[in-house]
Order: structure tokens, then sequence, then C-alpha cells
């Protein structure tokens, strides 16, 4: 059977694709399809992490099952073998015994009432189950109905309370005059802190070995690996993208205001921000 990487080139040349129709649907580099294609897993860069979110974007671009690809290369690098289907095992069902005679049964003899313990009785008539079930029912209408009234009875107390606290009463001259102060709710905070020069300044803070491309305003500003521990700040006029290889290891900060992590561990992502906030990336 022929490599996982040339499974992967026969399936793009069947597709009349070349490497750069590839990138540009899936924004992964020409040297590393290349890479992937030749086999040459451990030259990637990002590790193991890295290696298998670059095979499941190539494979959902081929159309294929990204839980197949990855087997075929842990079979391949790691010489694990999938395991085998089990049949299911499909029992008979027991042979069923000849039933035996029923033995003869004795006659059974009314057993005398014990001495100052009466006889039971049946149920009443009116004890039903029928009658139960009823009285269950109303009892627990009756409950939701006082349940009900001393909520009702609490708000009406709370709003009298909050009429009185708000509208204090004041005597002038031998007056009383009511006066309500109009609440006036705070000013909303925005949810993305505006630059006053209308520039968006991103800060990417690495909690792990990643792989990043930063392009400020259509430009690439940067291209490479992250360490752990390590943070960078670029600054756009229009807008600023991030790609990642695995989006666990990046936290982002946009104008001073965290944004969290790129995206779930070993899922390739990109996200744009401007000058008013987060921008759709295609």
């Amino acid at each position: 059977m022929e490599t996982l990487g040339v499974w992967l080139r026969q399936l793009r040349e069947a597709r009349d694709e070349t490497l750069r129709d590839v990138e540009a649907a899936t924004r992964i580099r020409v040297r590393f399809l290349r890479m992937l294609e030749e086999g040459e897993f451990d030259a990637l860069p990002g590790g193991e992490v890295q290696v298998r979110g670059f095979l499941r974007i190539y494979a959902r671009h081929l159309d294929l099952s990204p839980r197949e690809v990855l087997a075929r290369y842990d079979e391949e690098m790691r010489h694990v073998e999938p395991a085998p289907a089990v049949a299911p095992v499909v029992e008979s069902p027991p042979a069923q015994p000849v039933p035996a005679a029923p033995p003869a049964r004795p006659v059974a003899r009314p057993t005398p009432p014990r001495p100052g313990r009466p006889a039971s009785s049946p149920m009443p008539q009116w004890l039903s189950l029928e009658t139960l079930i009823i009285t269950c029912i109303v009892l627990i209408i009756l409950l939701v109905i006082v349940i009900a009234a001393m909520v009702i009875v609490g708000r009406g107390r709370g709003g009298e309370e909050a009429a009185t606290t708000v509208a204090p009463v004041t005597a002038s001259a031998g007056a009383v005059t009511l006066s309500m102060e109009a609440a006036t709710p705070p000013p909303a905070t925005p949810t993305f802190p505006v630059d006053p020069q209308g520039y968006v300044m991103l800060t990417l803070d690495s909690m792990e070995h990643v792989w990043v491309r930063v392009t400020v305003d259509g430009m690439t500003a940067f291209e490479g690996m992250l360490d752990a521990g390590q943070s960078e700040t670029w600054s756009g006029k229009e807008e600023v993208i991030v790609e990642t290889g695995n989006g666990a290891g990046l936290q982002v900060t946009v104008n001073g205001q965290s944004q969290g992590t790129m995206c779930g561990r070993a899922e390739t992502c990109a996200r744009g921000w401007g000058p008013e906030g987060e921008i759709a990336v295609p």
C-alpha cells in the first residue's frame, strides 16, 4: 500500500490541482504541503500538534475523512495498526425444557386469627385509587395557587418600598412636597476599546511553541514560530489578521482588552480586528 504522502498527492493530481491551488484554498504554504506529500512530517514546524492540524485541513479539502487520514498517519509513523472489527457473537436461544407435571397442591386450611388482633377488613369503597389521585391533584393545584399569591404579594410590597425610597418627602413652610429624582442609567461601556487615533494594536502572548502568520493592512508582517512565553505586538490602520495552526496556544489582546485564545487546541483558524472591533476573515 502506498504511503500517506503519496496517497494525498495522487488524490490532489486526480482533482487536477496544483500545490498553489491547494495553498489558496487551505492557507497552508506550498513548502508545508510538499513536506506532507513527501512524508517529511518530522521536518514540519510546530511538532505533532501542527502536523495533525495540517492533515485535518488537507483531508477536508480532498473530501476525505480526517479520522481516516490521522489513522493512516499513526499507522505509518508509530506502526499502530487499526483494531480489527470483531464479529458479533450470536447466541442460540436455550432449549426450552419440557414442563413437568405440576405437583398436587395441598389443601390450605384457614388460619385462625390471632388473639387481640382484629381481622383485616377490605379497603373502603370511597378510598379507591381514583379518589387518591384526584385528591393529590387538587392539593398540588392549591399549593401552586398559594405560592403564586405569595409571590405577587411580595412583588407588590417590594414595589411600594422602592417607590417610598425613590420619592423622599421634603417639608418646606408647613407644606409637604413629594419629589422623585429620575433614575439616570450609567453610560454604556463600549464592548471594544476604540483607539483615539483610529489604530488597532494587537498583542500575541504565546503559551506554547506555535506557528503564526500576521497580516497588517494587507501586508505580511510576520510569519514563523513563536516560542512559549514570547510576546509580540503589531499596529495597523485598517486591520490586523492572525492565522495559526494551534489556536489554544495564543492569547490575543487588542487595544488593551483581552480577546481570549484564538480557537481550540490543534485547530487552524484565522481572526482579524479593525479599529471598530473584530472583523470577518474570509
